[in-house]
């Protein structure tokens, strides 16, 4: 008896379950393989690159009535919300009436040729100096107290003391300051330290800091510009303000700490 033997089609279903496919040798070794770090292969190029497809179709409107959303195009008849634009009135808009910047007048002004200020006051610094943040040896300027985070800014004008929690001052200080108010001057020269305001504009501050931006390009910093407005005159050349102007008037020197 002659058993027919099975067509190419018949053998492929006929495969019994145990049997694995052939292993295809890999084409490279694990060496070979790519990492995350490694470069793409060649077939990627910028050239090649395109946006990943969208997850949700856009809906398209107002192409036709046979797609359900033609006519109005799904914003009903009239109104605001119908009108072209987001639906939205001006900012300030109050549905017809008057609105508020109108019912009522202008009211002070912007000092545009105002020195802002960064205030501190005298109980922080000692919590700062408290936690070694700040070398109470060593003269303290604007300088140290934004790199240590003792002020997060120093403002277009500098740093002003305060004097809140002067009592919990407990060491001589030397202080550079740009402004300082009566009772931190007397807490300061109570404990036996020293303070002097010094003026400074925005371009000196940043110089204090980071001199550094000025020195990688081989230029010096700028120097520090003597006060031109009449109150920062009075102010700096006033000895109970502790201005260091007032040495220029003592001394007949600039002598700057």
């Amino acid at each position: 008896m002659t058993i027919a033997q099975p067509t190419r089609v018949a053998r492929t279903i006929i495969r019994p379950a145990f049997q694995s496919p052939a292993l295809r040798a890999p084409t490279s070794s694990p060496a070979d393989s790519r990492s995350y770090a490694s470069a793409a292969p060649s077939s990627y190029s910028i050239g090649s690159l395109s946006p990943a497809q969208p997850k949700k179709t856009m809906k398209r409107v107002g192409r036709g009535p046979s797609s359900g959303r033609g006519g109005t195009a799904t914003r009903g008849h009239k109104g605001q919300r119908a009108r072209a634009g987001n639906g939205k009135p001006t900012p300030g808009f109050e549905g017809g009436q008057t609105p508020i910047m109108r019912r009522y007048p202008k009211r002070g002004f912007v000092n545009a040729f105002a020195h802002r200020t960064v205030p501190l006051n005298i109980e922080r610094l000692q919590d700062w100096i408290d936690q070694g943040r700040i070398d109470p040896s060593k003269p303290i300027t604007a300088k140290e107290l934004y790199e240590t985070r003792c002020v997060h800014s120093l403002g277009d004008g500098g740093v002003k003391l305060l004097g809140e929690g002067s009592k919990t001052l407990r060491q001589p200080l030397t202080l550079i300051v740009s402004r300082a108010s009566a009772t931190a001057i007397r807490a300061v020269e109570a404990a036996g330290g020293s303070i002097t305001c010094k003026f400074y504009t925005p371009l000196t501050l940043r110089a204090l800091v980071k001199p550094e931006k000025w020195l990688l390009q081989g230029k010096m910093p700028p120097n520090e510009p003597l006060p031109v407005g009449k109150r920062d005159l009075l102010y700096y050349s006033d000895i109970r303000n502790r201005g260091y102007l007032a040495k220029l008037h003592l001394t007949g020197t600039l002598a700057l700490i």
